[in-house]
């Protein structure tokens, strides 16, 4: 019983370890500018990606940003590729890797029937981090960024 219970809080330890060990290694920064929009008009998702040092972000398997589905927002597409966003990359002899200094910028349109008050982009990253040791693994990390919808006088009713 006591063996089974060690073994129990050993699991849970290393499980909750592996939940934050990610953010070590990769963080998303987003905001929405302007930070206030009237329905109708358009907004810019700006992503920032802090990759800690000696960690790269490959190019090869494909860098994609996955957006959730919102009634309120419109992308031109759902989906992004890394080589869409023309993102710089450095080639070297490990293979070919994002230099993810350059903030990404996505535009979209708030829809002229959006809730009014505080909204949220949402979505999800897929990437594939390679370490200073060749090895790599393929995961994806979480983003989301908050701005206020307003109401858009000029919009006529139909």
């Amino acid at each position: 019983m006591i063996k089974h219970g060690f073994l129990l809080l050993i699991s849970l330890i290393l499980l909750s370890g592996n939940a934050f060990c990610q953010d070590e290694f990769l963080k998303v920064e987003c905001t929405v500018s302007p930070r206030s929009i009237r329905q109708g008009n358009e907004g810019l998702l700006k992503i920032k990606i802090v990759v800690r040092s000696g960690i790269r972000i490959s190019a090869n398997p494909e860098f994609i940003i996955k957006f959730d589905e919102n009634e309120s927002l419109s992308f031109s597409k759902i989906f992004f590729a890394g080589s869409e966003l023309n993102l710089p990359i450095t080639q070297e002899k490990e293979g070919i890797f994002l230099d993810p200094q350059k903030e990404i910028e996505v535009p979209f349109k708030l829809s002229e029937s959006a809730l009014l008050g505080s909204l949220t982009v949402s979505g999800e990253i897929i990437f594939t981090i390679f370490f200073q040791d060749n090895w790599s693994i393929k995961t994806t990390q979480k983003f989301f960024a908050n701005f206020v919808s307003r109401k858009n006088y000029n919009i006529k009713k139909k």
